[in-house]
Order: C-alpha cells, then sequence, then structure tokens
C-alpha cells in the first residue's frame, strides 16, 4: 500500500502521532512525507508529488496550520483522504473559549466578539469559519475522518463534518520504552528527598502556554502546596518561562528519550489545561505508572477515571486542584494503587501496537475501495 502523509512535523501531539504513524508503517508499506526536506512545499508541488506518488490514501493530519485548508477538498477530489483532527481549528480556533464552544456551527454569536454589530460585521471568525464550512462541503463524501478522543469525534459529528464516516482512535505510546523504573533522580538535579510535582508541556514561542494551565498550577503550588509540605517541588518541563520559587525547577525541553526517567523520578503528574483533547503527557505518566491529577475537560476523561488512576477536577478550580493534590501526596499508598491502575489502563486502551493497527486497517479499507 502507498500512503501519504501531509503534516507540518513539530513538537505537539499531532507532530508525534502523524511520526508514529510514518515510522513504524514505513516498515511495511510505502509512504512518503509532505512537506518533504528541502523542498519549499506549497500547495502545486505538493499535488505534483502526490501525481508522481500515485497514493492508495492520503492522510491529511492535522496539517492545516501552514497548508490553506482549501488544499484539503482538492487533494480530497483527486485520492482518498483520511483527515486526522487534533483540536478544533476545522470548527473554530486554538483560543480556548472555542474547545467547547457551542456557538461555532456559524461562529455568528461568538463569545470572543463583543458587540452585536460586530459579530455581524466585523467578526473574523465568521469569515474563516465559513471558508472552512464550504471546504468541507466540497470534499468527497466517501472522506474518513479520525480523532484522538470520543470527546473530538462527537464535537464534529455536530458540525456540517457529520457527512463523513467520523471514527475515535486514541493515540498510542510504547509501553515498553515508558515501563515504570528505578528513578535517577540526579540525572535531573532533583533531591532524593523531595516530594516531586511534574508538570509537561511542550509550547513553541516565548511566552507562557496559559492553555495548558501553567499559571494556574504555579499560583495553586505556591499559595497552598509549598506552605504545607517545605520539601516539595514542582517540576516543569518544557514551557519557556517559570515562576521564580525556590521550590519551582525549570527543566526546559526534555528529550522523549529522557522522558521515562523523568517521569520515574516524580511522585505526581499534574495537568492543570484549561481545554485539551487527548494529551500525550497524561498517558505517558499513566504508563510510567504514575497517578495523575488533572482537569475534567475534553478527551482526558477517557484517560482518567477519577478514584480510579487519579483524580479529576473542573478546569479553573484553584480550590479544587490544590485540594486533590494535597490529598494524593498526603497518601503515598494511594499513590501507588492509583499509579498500579494507571499503568493498567495505558496497556488496556492506549498501546502503540493497537494504535497502529487501527490505522492500517483503515487505509487498507480506504485503499479497497471502502470494502472490508
Amino acid at each position: 500500500m502507498r500512503i501519504a502523509f501531509i503534516n507540518q512535523r513539530w513538537g505537539a501531539g499531532a507532530g508525534r502521532c502523524v511520526t508514529d504513524l510514518h515510522d513504524r508503517l514505513s516498515k511495511r508499506h510505502e509512504v512518503v512525507f509532505f512537506p518533504r526536506e528541502g523542498v519549499g512545499e506549497i500547495p502545486t508541488t505538493i499535488l505534483d508529488g502526490l501525481k508522481a506518488f500515485q497514493p492508495d490514501v492520503v492522510n491529511c493530519h492535522s496539517y492545516y496550520g501552514e497548508q490553506p485548508y482549501s488544499l484539503l477538498a482538492e487533494i480530497s477530489s483527486r485520492y482518498p483522504v483520511c483527515y486526522t483532527v487534533h483540536d478544533p481549528r476545522p470548527i473554530g480556533t486554538m483560543e480556548v473559549v472555542c474547545w467547547e464552544c457551542d456557538r461555532n456551527t456559524s461562529c455568528l454569536r461568538c463569545p470572543l466578539v463583543r458587540t452585536r454589530w460586530q459579530k455581524i460585521f466585523q467578526n473574523p471568525f465568521f469569515a474563516e469559519r465559513l471558508r472552512k464550512r464550504i471546504t468541507h462541503l466540497r470534499c468527497r463524501g466517501d472522506m474518513q475522518v479520525v480523532s484522538p478522543s470520543r470527546w473530538l469525534a462527537e464535537r464534529l459529528e455536530q458540525q456540517e463534518l457529520r457527512r463523513f464516516q467520523i471514527h475515535a482512535i486514541p493515540n498510542g505510546v510504547d509501553l515498553e520504552h515508558f515501563k515504570p523504573r528505578t528513578p535517577e533522580r540526579e540525572r535531573f538535579g532533583l533531591p532524593r528527598d523531595a516530594t516531586i510535582l511534574l508538570h509537561v508541556a511542550w509550547h513553541l514561542g516565548w511566552q507562557v502556554n496559559d492553555r495548558k494551565g501553567l499559571p494556574l498550577l504555579a499560583e495553586v503550588f505556591i499559595q497552598h502546596i509549598a506552605p504545607q509540605y517545605p520539601n516539595a517541588i514542582l517540576a516543569v518541563a518544557g514551557e519557556n518561562f517559570v515562576p521564580n520559587h525556590p521550590q519551582v525547577r525549570p527543566l526546559g525541553m526534555v528529550e522523549q528519550t529522557d522522558l521515562p526517567h523523568l517521569l520515574a523520578a516524580s511522585d505526581l503528574y499534574i495537568s492543570a489545561t484549561l481545554a485539551d483533547n487527548l494529551p500525550y503527557t497524561v498517558t505517558e505518566a499513566m504508563a510510567a505508572g504514575k497517578a495523575v491529577v488533572a482537569s475534567k475537560v475534553g478527551g482526558i476523561p477517557e484517560q482518567v477515571v477519577d478514584g480510579l488512576n487519579g483524580r479529576l477536577v473542573p478546569p479553573k478550580d484553584a480550590g479544587a486542584l490544590a485540594s486533590a493534590i494535597l490529598d494524593l501526596i498526603g497518601s503515598p499508598e494511594l499513590l501507588r494503587i492509583y499509579g498500579k491502575a494507571g499503568r493498567e489502563r495505558a496497556e488496556e486502551l492506549f498501546g502503540m501496537d493497537a494504535f497502529i493497527s487501527a490505522y492500517e486497517n483503515l487505509f487498507l479499507k480506504m485503499a479497497r475501495g471502502g470494502k472490508s
């Protein structure tokens, strides 16, 4: 089978997902990736490359960051397309309010646009939403849409994307790579006798990633956790800026090869995200056998079951977040029980083999013209 992937490779979840697919499926199939290295890709050169390759399936994988959105319809008119969606941009923007907004059928009631006059005449989201709607209507009806979570799949089914078959295929992680292991805290400059709370969020740019909830988590840690636990440390990996506090440790970007060791060095993983889909970091913490405290948003309840492998708290609720953290770090036995349950849940639902097989089977069915 010949498979073409279209995605801007970068460090966020969509890049991780498509890289795993590309690297593992290329062992059994003929695979190409766009944009190609060293080629200044524009829609014309991508279409020329696809024509030369003649793919059986094209996976437009959350590609819309740099290519014009209308390219989706153009590719769909020529080849069987699997469109993987990792965030609400096809029906909105990356603004936090768009993640669970019930008004983005047209965006005419967008809460980000204040006055009625502006909503009608100056709403930048309305025009963009209309262009995307037109693109969706131009796509071939046999296009397949994939979401990593049931939550986002249901969001898409409420919009015009319901005309396509929508699948929920959760992201997979390498369970062997993230297996629980002996802590090596010295590797990261973390003291052996400290209680380590870990937050990981990849971010590009020179500003704090507000959506991932670091400002809220830092406030909770400094005001509620540190005073009660003077030996507690909040370790932050992947963010550009962290609070200047003696118990907050900035670790900078951590390579995937080192991430399992960092998770092993921690006692509790925390995701105070304000909006999210099915974050890799939560699944990786579960695979590493760590209890998780996370916001009850997006697809996270599909990962963390409250009272089974962690705690879920309302987003933006500092009191609930502080209470959940304090409850867990005050009970080493509960941390152990939740961590064990998290590893078992990761093995059951988020293994790499099942993830690759689900995509491969979908691609094979598409290449056969939808016939099983």
